[in-house]
């Protein structure tokens, strides 16, 4: 589950970022703020086709937090009236995936409310400074500002109190436009992790600190790849955590004299050396393929001896990654180097298992023979046509099709 789980988890990112942007800008009463933390919640029926927690808590939750009423309205009806609100096309689709992921403590879900109201200016500061967030210094000066927060006291029991970060925390990782926020709540998987690492019973900031050294490392990507690592039988650290095997697929430049090339070696023993147009048509192919796939996890190989191009996460929703070589030419040499290229890469970064989700990305239709050629190794063919990614492999129709949604 872990892997669908932090897709999950990255998709309420999206979607509590966009309602975020039309509501923090206003001054939001506490029932608004309330309503973006919500919308991390989920109850005990959270999958499924149709499951409870939509209608009982992430309607509810947007209607809250948009300050609009949602009731009566079938779910696509939902979908379509928040995009229309926000303006924003993409975002009735997060809407309709399953998001949300955090069980909130049901003892406390009513007195969250009244905290909110008293909270409410230190709690809007809080957001907001989330949705800005740059470095982990600045996660790290918030969390202190998370910590000086009253605890939430429980209904009709005022005495006893849950600390505000069991609340807070998981809206602050849905903010952040990083992804390096970690959750830190009283869910099992987190305090297995806090004990493992030795910091069970530290401050709120030194778990900050040990939690956000562990990104980088051990393939851990971001803070929501964190998060499943209390469910693992054991974490492994890379040696090096300020050289991440992988990180998240970044803008690449297109412009200047110096475009720096990811397999600059191995090209340089196919041909003297790649011409900066070639380079500049490699990053805006690459850069295309972020903005057509921007609903799934794209990720880029850092590893000296496994620098891939692009690995979509999750790209058949069954669990599988898909790598992608790049190649700027469909001349034959370029192909055969690429067919190299994803079986090496794949082998470091999977291992010798039967089963290879690759394909190789080119700036135009190949021909026949070349189609051929990759249809008989398995390796599916992707290409550019404007602005649309096409395929001549049937199991990559499903991807191209979702590039056009």
């Amino acid at each position: 589950m872990s892997q669908a789980w932090a897709e999950r988890q990255r998709r309420t990112n999206r979607l509590v970022r966009k309602i975020a942007a039309h509501v923090l800008p206003l001054e939001p009463s506490g029932d608004r703020l309330l309503g973006l933390c919500r919308l991390t919640w989920i109850t005990d029926a959270y999958e499924g086709e149709l499951p409870a927690y939509i209608r009982s808590t992430k309607i509810p939750a947007l209607a809250e937090a948009l300050g609009t009423d949602l009731d009566g309205l079938t779910v696509p009806e939902v979908a379509a009236t928040v995009a229309r609100l926000l303006g924003d096309p993409e975002a009735a689709a997060l809407v309709l995936s399953h998001t949300g992921f955090t069980n909130f403590y049901k003892a406390y879900r009513n007195s969250a409310r009244a905290w909110a109201h008293e909270n409410r200016q230190a709690l809007a500061a809080i957001l907001r400074r989330a949705y800005a967030l740059a470095s982990d210094a600045e996660g790290e000066a918030l969390t202190a500002a998370i910590a000086a927060l009253p605890p939430i006291p429980k209904a009709n029991h005022p005495a006893q109190g849950m600390r505000a970060e069991y609340l807070v925390t998981p809206v602050v990782f849905a903010l952040d436009p990083r992804l390096r926020y970690p959750i830190i709540n009283g869910a099992e998987r987190v305090q297995v992790l806090l004990r493992r690492i030795g910091v069970a019973d530290d401050s709120l900031e030194a778990k900050y600190r040990a939690l956000v050294r562990l990104i980088g490392s051990g393939g851990v990507v971001d803070a929501a790849d964190l998060d499943q690592l209390g469910l693992e039988e054991r974490i492994e650290l890379s040696a090096d955590p300020e050289s991440p095997m992988r990180q998240l697929l970044a803008e690449q430049p297109e412009a200047g004299s110096e475009l720096p090339s990811k397999d600059e070696d191995d090209v340089q023993r196919l041909q003297q050396g790649l011409t900066i147009e070639q380079r500049r048509l490699h990053n805006r192919m690459t850069n295309q393929l972020k903005r057509l796939l921007a609903d799934h996890t794209l990720l880029e190989g850092r590893a000296p001896d496994c620098r891939y191009d692009v690995l979509v996460r999750d790209y058949d929703r069954d669990g599988n990654d898909l790598m992608i070589e790049v190649k700027s030419s469909c001349d034959a040499a370029q192909v055969r180097m690429a067919i190299g290229q994803v079986f090496s890469y794949w082998h470091r970064l999977k291992g010798a298992i039967d089963e290879v989700h690759a394909a190789i990305l080119l700036p135009q239709r190949p021909d026949d023979a070349v189609i051929a050629l990759l249809d008989w190794l398995e390796i599916g063919v992707l290409w550019l046509e404007g602005e649309r990614l096409r395929t001549a492999t049937a199991w990559l129709e499903p991807v191209a099709q979702f590039a056009e949604a």
